[in-house]
């Protein structure tokens, strides 16, 4: 899935980052795709334990000075993606690399880019742009 400028919060940061997500998703799908995804996964899960632990806290902060309306429900579906990644980190801390969990972890992440950065989080941009 690709970043696309509709999917704009109206925050350089905030975009760079969500960017960022789209990016490392892209490349760990390419690398699933190529076969060498087994190299990678805990790379992966935790470029994505730093990125949720710096974003989220970063972008429930913006959401709370901006009063945004979708504040509460933003930090609902930070809690459970935080708790979903927890449960790939333990699984893969016990048995490895499985390929179906690394399958299941990449649909995880792109239903987050459509159902959360796609739809929660650009409602800051009428906060921040009323235009």
């Amino acid at each position: 899935m690709k970043w696309s400028p509709a999917w704009s919060t109206g925050i350089t940061l905030i975009d760079e980052q969500h960017q960022m997500l789209f990016k490392m998703s892209e490349d760990y799908q390419s690398a699933l795709e190529a076969g060498t995804g087994q190299h990678v996964y805990a790379g992966l899960l935790t470029s994505l334990e730093l990125y949720v632990g710096t974003h989220f806290r970063y972008e429930e902060g913006c959401m709370a000075r901006l009063v945004c309306p979708a504040a509460a429900r933003n930090i609902e579906a930070h809690a459970h993606f935080s708790e979903t990644l927890a449960r790939f980190r333990r699984r893969h801390s016990e048995t490895g690399f499985v390929r179906e969990d690394a399958i299941t972890l990449m649909h995880n992440i792109d239903d987050w880019l459509v159902k959360h950065i796609c739809s929660i989080d650009v409602q800051m941009k009428k906060l921040v742009d009323p235009a």
